[in-house]
């Protein structure tokens, strides 16, 4: 392993590799996913429901899910972390929040038959994408979890929410809930890694990117050439001046490129241990959730590249 040491919870050390022990997963998958809250990086995967500290990497808190729920998605809004698990084979599907002061988990929606794949926040609200053999539904809940009204968007595949509403990407539209519930078809694309940020709407292709302009509603596409994403929630972002990808390589390796925001020309590579699943950018810090012999947290300086903490948990 790389760094300048490996440690056993204990002080980090920049570019330091952290090592925790991590229960076994009690559910089959090797799905990861991140969120920033406050001092809080909060990860969730095959080592249940972990939160962290942005700085040092150690671990703050381990809350336990109802039942045997595998988390799938997290997002962090209203004091809590929102957490998005399935179990017993997708036959259930949750929806959790957990507040960040006390750990205290509630379960704020619960039904047979069903799997909350994704969670988003946005517009004062938790949006949550929830699949079943019906097809796909999108529900808002309050941020203190009382559920206010749920879409019915059979094709719903992927999703991400901002000041504006929720996206919705299906295998023919991107879709967007404005606040006041109403529905719009924005543009017709095929299914995407949806996300916002940098003032547009985002949805990836093969080998180029939308970008729809929040204020004016302009889309545009910009040509990045083969972009090869990889991961199962969140393979795109765009933040800190950049739009953020990550590459699938091989079952060992993945790659984080970084482009230009009005061009799409790439600006700069780094390589990433294991396959990359999540990515999250806030002001002078990307965030990478990854798959590799366990889950493995890397941040690294969206400016250098350079890597500034490693948490490999076993």
């Amino acid at each position: 392993m790389h760094g300048r040491g490996l440690l056993a919870a204990t002080a980090v050390p920049l570019s330091g590799v952290l090592l925790v022990a991590a229960p076994v997963a009690r559910a089959g998958g090797v799905f990861v996913d991140v969120a920033i809250g406050g001092a809080r990086v909060w990860l969730v995967g095959p080592s249940g429901v972990r939160s962290l500290d942005t700085r040092t990497g150690r671990t703050r808190s381990t809350p336990r899910l109802v039942g045997t729920a595998y988390p799938l998605s997290v997002a962090v809004a209203g004091g809590a972390a929102w957490v998005a698990s399935v179990e017993n084979g997708y036959v259930w599907g949750t929806l959790s929040r957990i507040v960040e002061r006390t750990g205290r988990v509630r379960v704020v929606w619960r039904r047979r038959g069903s799997s909350v794949q994704y969670v988003a926040a946005g517009a004062g609200s938790v949006w949550a994408l929830i699949g079943s053999r019906k097809g796909s539904r999108i529900a808002r809940f309050t941020l203190a979890g009382r559920l206010l009204r749920v879409w019915r968007i059979a094709a719903a595949g992927r999703m991400a929410a901002d000041r504006q509403g929720c996206w919705i990407s299906t295998n023919r539209w991107l879709l967007h809930i404005d606040p006041t519930g109403r529905v719009h078809r924005v543009v017709r694309a095929p299914l995407g890694d949806v996300v916002s940020g940098a003032g547009a709407v985002w949805l990836p292709r093969a080998s180029s990117v939308l970008r729809l302009d929040e204020r004016t509603g302009r889309v545009r596409t910009l040509a990045t050439g083969l972009l090869r994403l990889g991961g199962f929630q969140h393979d795109l972002a765009a933040g800190d001046g950049a739009l953020w990808a990550l590459g699938y390589q091989s079952h060992t390796r993945s790659k984080l490129v970084r482009y230009d925001l009005d061009t799409g020309r790439r600006t700069g590579i780094a390589s990433l241990p294991g396959i990359a699943d999540a990515i999250v950018v806030k002001p002078h810090a990307l965030w990478i959730a990854t798959t590799a012999g366990g889950s493995t947290l890397i941040r690294l300086d969206p400016h250098t590249l350079r890597r500034i903490l490693l948490v490999h948990i076993i």
